[in-house]
């Protein structure tokens, strides 16, 4: 019998684990209207980045998961289930 060679994990793009960057400084002096809007356009813009990249990274690894289960002689890895509080 053939013993077929380990997989190979790739990582991820280091874009999809760099840090996010984090929310707007403020400050601590008064903002004019038009200040605010554009520091929470900024803000909304960066939380928005986040969640896509995150989301991308969390598809990497499904697909890459998925992938080696489709391997011959490699088992499933069991899914544990999060109980839903009602």
């Amino acid at each position: 019998m053939v013993v077929p060679p380990p997989p190979v994990l790739t990582k991820p793009d280091t874009v999809l684990t760099a840090k996010c960057m984090g929310p707007v400084d403020l400050g601590d002096k008064p903002l004019t209207q038009a200040q605010l809007e554009q520091l929470w356009i900024t803000d909304r813009e960066r939380l928005l980045s986040c969640a896509r990249k995150h989301l991308a990274l969390r598809d990497y690894y499904a697909d890459r998961d998925q992938l080696l289960s489709d391997l011959p002689g490699v088992r499933p890895a069991v899914t544990l289930q999060r109980k839903v509080a009602k």
